[in-house]
């Protein structure tokens, strides 16, 4: 059982560490901001190149044929043709 001399002393102490436990908190709330944000990188003005005919592979039971796409890549800066693949069918 606490006396009642421990109780005030922690009770000062929680009622002195609480304020400054909020006000240390709130400093890492300032943080500055960047001015500016790094550019986009654009796509180009055309259109992808046209689709390419790729052969379909046979039907797999429980799958579904997904076909190939176009894809810009920014890292290559220019259009990337991702081949079509087989996905697993949707359960209703």
């Amino acid at each position: 059982m606490l006396s009642r001399r421990s109780f005030l002393t922690w009770l000062v102490g929680a009622a002195v560490a609480l304020p400054l436990g909020t006000v240390a908190s709130t400093g890492a709330d300032a943080q500055p901001r960047p001015e500016h944000r790094p550019p986009r990188p654009s796509r180009p003005g055309g259109p992808p190149p046209p689709r390419r005919r790729e052969r379909r592979p046979r039907p797999r039971p429980g799958f579904v044929w997904v076909p190939g796409r176009w894809i810009w890549s920014a890292r290559r800066r220019r259009w990337v043709w991702v081949s079509g693949r087989w996905v697993r069918r949707r359960r209703r």
